[in-house]
């Protein structure tokens, strides 16, 4: 085995601690995002090994000069190439590991130097993508022996770098703790959510990439599930910024295995009120989350829930474009072709899922979600569908009334006071709405749900009995709201039904 020339870059390091499973994976993962250059970069290193090219030579060998803009070219390719390792960080996260294997072999042979060579690269790569079990022992290896050959003070210096690593694998274990038992909460009284907050403010600007995208999306979770309505707050977009950032500049870091942040973080950001999901960014944003979800192997053992967040933010939009209109009795013309053919299709995914072999003890999460997304399809596809979609609807809130359906709650009224409106049955809507506000009484909910549903309840209260004082209050929520979503939804039933 060769010894490193001196200027060994992180790309070269990178590759040649992968053993031919992990490299292929990457290079199958790079030829299929159609990574040309990085392909060339990753193959021209492999080929290359044990032994290493300088950064002059590979620079060449990739763009055919070194002068100045081929060489400035060439250290973006190979800090961009590195970073393009997420897909091992998502599917592979402990793919260093076999190399502790190499390094006790390679001392249990009498091979010292190699050895060493390979615990320093290692290293290396272990602490740039935050991959604190394989840094632990490295540096328990290397502290070890520094005190067997005598070196106090190396192994000392060894030892002051172990102790920081295993304090940020302890911080990172107590995060995710304390996230999952607070997300395992029925309800959060606000002076409590305050301290939670402030709790995962400290890690927001951690040295430690792993340990700030944690601590950034538990943030969110709490928030998206305790206090929906922060979602449409400044500092809250803020958060969301620095976390794609960072998810961007350390796509490399690994998190534990079936962990996967970029798909909790999206989930959210499009399935809120944060952005238009009509709009090109968000069309853009929605595909880049399916391509994630086709990169990530492991959802092949378990229920996609991959598949269930992009059916729940393409209701979402189809709900939001559509809802205003349900009621019309030329409401199917408006549809667009595209979007009732992704109508079919959707509703199609939940039928296949539902009528499948699921277990019930594992997925009772899943099998709820995917009911109330049928039940809101049936209703947004119209005609005979409406009532069919309401009564659904209902039957899961008779059958899971002893679950909490945390955000879920207001999305299913919410689709019942459409329903409802729709078939003219004022009646069930006033007593949807009474039901609905006693069972969200001290419980999170999206503010735009909120507004929606008020809407519905007054205009049906206020064809029902005449009565101007919901005349007034519709009025009042379409002042109210006029910069925010509701506000279309609302202009359009005043406009349709000449609300004085």
């Amino acid at each position: 085995m060769s010894k490193a020339k001196p200027g060994l870059i992180t790309i070269q390091k990178f590759i040649y601690l992968l053993d031919e499973l992990h490299y292929n994976e990457f290079a199958t993962h790079l030829a299929n995002i159609n990574a040309t250059l990085p392909l060339k970069l990753a193959q021209t290193i492999r080929a290359k090994l044990p032994e290493f090219d300088t950064h002059e030579e590979l620079c060449k060998k990739v763009y055919g000069s070194f002068e100045k803009g081929p060489k400035q070219n060439f250290n973006q390719l190979a800090s961009y190439t590195f970073r393009l390792s997420n897909a091992l960080a998502q599917n592979y996260p402990s793919y260093l590991h076999h190399n502790i294997n190499r390094i006790q072999q390679l001392v249990n042979e009498g091979k010292g130097g190699e050895a060493n060579f390979l615990a320093d690269i290692l290293l290396d790569i272990a602490e740039r993508i935050d991959d604190f079990q394989c840094a632990i022992f490295v540096l328990n290896f290397l502290s070890q022996q520094a005190f067997i050959v005598k070196d106090v003070g190396t192994g000392i210096k060894f030892d002051a770098r172990l102790a920081i690593i295993l304090e940020q694998e302890k911080t990172f274990t107590e995060i995710q703790l304390f996230t999952r038992k607070t997300l395992n909460e029925v309800n959060i009284e606000k002076p409590e959510l305050d301290k939670i907050k402030d709790y995962l403010k400290r890690f927001a600007n951690d040295s430690s990439a792993a340990i700030r995208m944690l601590s950034r999306n538990s943030y969110l979770l709490i928030l998206y599930q305790f206090d929906l309505q922060s979602f449409e707050k400044p500092e809250v977009s803020e958060v969301i910024e620095q976390l794609e950032k960072d998810l961007h500049n350390h796509a490399h870091v690994v998190f534990p295995y079936l962990v996967d942040i970029r798909s909790s973080l999206f989930f959210m950001k499009l399935n809120s009120t944060l952005g238009d999901l009509n709009s090109k960014e968000s069309e853009r944003e929605f595909e880049s989350l399916s391509q994630h979800y086709k990169a990530v192997h492991y959802w092949k053992s378990f229920v996609n829930t991959g598949q269930l967040y992009l059916i729940t933010i393409q209701c979402t939009r189809l709900l939001s474009n559509y809802e205003g209109y349900i009621h019309r009795p030329d409401y199917v013309t408006r549809i667009s072709e595209k979007d009732a053919q992704l109508i079919k299709d959707l509703i199609n995914k939940c039928e296949v899922f539902l009528d499948g072999e699921i277990d019930a003890t594992k997925y009772q999460y899943e099998i709820l979600s995917y009911g109330i997304l049928h039940g809101a399809l049936m209703i947004i596809s119209g005609d005979k569908n409406i009532k069919t979609g309401v009564e659904e609807l209902e039957t899961l809130l008779i059958s899971y009334q002893q679950v909490n359906l945390n955000t879920e709650t207001d999305s299913i009224f919410l689709c019942l006071m459409i329903g409802y409106f729709a078939l003219k049955d004022y009646d069930r809507c006033t007593k949807t709405f009474k039901r609905y506000s006693k069972s969200i009484k001290d419980k999170p909910g999206f503010a735009v749900n909120d507004v929606k549903i008020s809407a519905y309840y007054y205009l049906s209260q206020w064809i029902f009995t005449g009565s101007k004082q919901y005349a007034v209050k519709l009025r009042g929520l379409l002042i109210q709201e006029a910069n925010n979503a509701p506000s279309k939804t609302i202009s359009e039933l005043i406009n349709y039904f000449n609300v004085p």
